[in-house]
């Protein structure tokens, strides 16, 4: 952020409190006083130096509006992506049509407080470009697409910079699956962590089966994951599509350290699926005597009926 502040010969003592404001507050800026004889300058040397702005502050009054510099000055700011911004020094003077959408300062409070606010959304903004370029220069297309594939891959380095760039953390593929839910069918901790620690929702459910991250890691048989998301706060108990609880899916696996890991952050093991069995109806099912025994020693929530 870069900002040039334009100002008649006649207004250039404001010059110098404007640009400590912007120097309190770590902005970039310098001035411009423009003379009368400003038309007899070289108009290339003026665009240079105007253009090394990334925004414009001019000074106005009822004198500016007159001046040929104001119109000249106001057009090429106005082709700028950031447009520009008026301090009004005279309190009578009315800014005319073409620019009373642009924000207008009675004072320098009012600059502080506007430009506090604009440095760090371009900050913001500047980092998300700079999270782009360096994926392009790694040759990933900035698509949701790639993005994941990168955490199919384990690609922890670019999935940083998709997030950096600003995508969701909560963002799904083309099939509904959450970002987190693709880490973890694919038994990706680092990438899981970098997820949560950008705010992804650790319960949000795929829209293919409906399983949450917790789910997939127990389905993939990730144990380290699976105690990870419960040390994280996951739900134990959230049930798919099928009604099947992550304690279903340990059972089905015959995972004797996932299931008692579950169990010892609360699972259910009574909680039916939508054929009517729970992990302790699987595990008779199956004739597993030791996930038997454990959800015997487990405190149930209800009395089993199955």
């Amino acid at each position: 952020m870069k900002i040039a502040v334009l100002a008649s010969r006649e207004d250039a003592h404001v010059l110098v409190p404007i640009l400590r404001v912007f120097k309190e507050i770590g902005i970039s800026a310098y001035g411009l006083s423009i003379t009368p004889d400003w038309v007899d300058m070289d108009q290339g040397k003026i665009r240079l130096y105007m253009g090394e702005a990334s925004h414009f502050l001019l000074v106005a009054d009822g004198r500016s509006l007159l001046s040929s510099w104001f119109g000249f000055a106001a057009g090429i700011a106005s082709a700028k992506r950031n447009g520009i911004s008026l301090l009004r020094v005279d309190p009578a003077w009315e800014p005319p049509r073409f620019l009373r959408g642009f924000p207008i300062f009675e004072d320098l409070q009012e600059l502080r407080a506007f430009f506090s606010v604009q440095r760090e959304e371009w900050m913001v903004e500047e980092a998300r470009q700079a999270a782009k370029i360096a994926l392009l220069e790694l040759g990933i297309s900035f698509h949701a697409d790639s993005l994941s594939t990168c955490i199919q891959e384990g690609d922890l380095r670019s999935v940083k910079l998709f997030l950096d760039a600003g995508f969701n953390p909560d963002s799904r593929d083309r099939h509904g699956v959450p970002l987190l839910c693709i880490a973890a069918r694919h038994s990706h901790r680092s990438v899981a962590e970098a997820l949560l620690e950008r705010g992804a929702d650790i319960n949000l459910q795929s829209e293919d089966r409906g399983y949450s991250a917790l789910m997939d890691a127990t389905l993939a048989g990730a144990g380290d994951l699976v105690d990870f998301f419960l040390e994280r706060g996951a739900d134990p108990d959230l049930a798919s599509k099928d009604g099947q609880t992550a304690l279903v899916i340990a059972v089905g696996r015959k995972d004797l350290v996932v299931s008692r890991h579950l169990v010892e952050h609360g699972a259910d093991p009574d909680l039916k699926d939508k054929l009517g069995l729970s992990a302790r109806g699987y595990a008779r099912l199956f004739k597993h005597s030791e996930l038997i025994g454990l959800f015997e020693r487990a405190p149930s929530l209800r009395t089993p009926s199955d």
